[in-house]
């Protein structure tokens, strides 16, 4: 086979295995045919084969990468096959290889699960906790964070806090430490302990800002569930207007727009209508979820929504050219439906 073809099957290999590829491209003939010979059984299915041709790769391997990248997926259609035992030797020997490489926080992480789901737990927490502190960074340090709150609080509450405000001072400066704050959060308003778990979401929105907060409009929505089910709608406005300030101020470059910015716009006009009963706040409101967001799903709502609110406020020409260019703009979907029936009740 040439060398084309076989890079072809390595890269296929990797698309099936659904793996990122190493950034250099794998050296050596004889692990050049290793690889493509067990990325062909892999593809049919074949796992004890195609840990037998990983295998055999990793040996010819000419560089510890390439090593790496094979016994990993070695040990991945070992696992497939159902050899638990052998994957995690070699998820760990692959774990316990200096300096860090490209797979050793994920082979420590998958020995992890495994472990967990064979009842190892002491072991499968211990590597938990040094993907967490050692490697906040990592992309699977979040997942490994995860599991470890969830295991912990098996033995309690108590026992889950006092383990995340230990691994908070490790991972204070780390993209993980909001992760840290949203478990602490998450726990504190479970128990009832809503003064606290507010005081914890107020610090991501203050420490995590946007836009490198990765929890941030989540965080501010939260903040504005509480400060609604207290009976406070200016407070959840203000939490929600928080999140929506600095898109309209068009940070360069792009446009940063986070997931929940459109919600909250049309939140605000709802809570605007319904707790503040404020007619021409909850219009302006709507016209900016509309405008502000033309790519967004809410869009809809909010045009038909501010029609609707036109002609209950009792302003029937402008609710009916709302609605009007509602039918005429929107797709068809449940907002066009509702503005074509508003439309042929009151607009006749």
């Amino acid at each position: 086979m040439g060398r084309c073809a076989e890079a072809l099957a390595i890269a296929l290999a990797i698309a099936i295995a659904g793996c990122v590829p190493t950034i250099s491209q794998p050296r050596g003939d004889a692990h050049l045919d290793a690889m493509a010979e067990a990325g062909r059984h892999h593809s049919h299915g074949r796992d004890r084969e195609a840990a037998i041709a990983y295998e055999r790769a990793a040996e010819h391997a000419e560089r510890r990468v390439d090593r790496d990248e094979a016994e990993w997926r070695e040990a991945q259609a070992l696992r497939r096959d159902g050899a638990i035992d052998e994957a995690l030797a070699i998820f760990d020997r692959i774990a316990a290889r200096t300096p860090i490489a490209r797979r050793t926080v994920r082979a420590r992480f998958e020995a992890a699960r495994l472990r967990l789901e064979r009842g190892e737990r002491d072991r499968a927490l211990a590597s938990l906790r040094i993907v967490v502190r050692d490697h906040p960074s990592h992309g699977q340090a979040s997942r490994a964070l995860a599991l470890l709150v969830r295991a912990q609080r098996e033995e309690g509450d108590d026992v889950a806090l006092a383990a995340l405000r230990e691994l908070e001072v490790h991972v204070a400066s780390s993209d993980l430490h909001d992760d840290v704050l949203t478990h602490l959060a998450a726990i504190h308003l479970e128990r009832g302990e809503r003064d606290t778990a507010r005081a914890l979401y107020e610090r991501i929105v203050d420490e995590h800002p946007y836009p490198q907060g990765e929890r941030w409009d989540d965080t501010l929505w939260r903040l504005a569930d509480l400060a609604e089910q207290d009976g406070d709608p200016r407070a959840a406005i203000a939490h929600l207007e928080r999140m929506i300030t600095p898109r309209s101020a068009g940070i360069p470059p792009g446009s940063y727009t986070q997931p929940r910015m459109p919600d909250a716009a049309l939140r605000i006009a709802r809570l605007q209508r319904d707790q503040l009963r404020d007619r021409d706040a909850a219009a302006r409101a709507y016209r900016r979820a509309y405008d502000a967001f033309p790519t967004s799903r809410v869009r809809d709502d909010a045009l038909v929504e501010l029609g609707e609110l036109q002609l209950d406020g009792g302003d029937h020409d402008a609710g009916c050219a709302t609605l009007r260019r509602a039918t005429s703009e929107l797709e068809v979907g449940s907002a066009h439906r509702r503005a074509v029936e508003r439309s042929a009740r009151d607009c006749q």
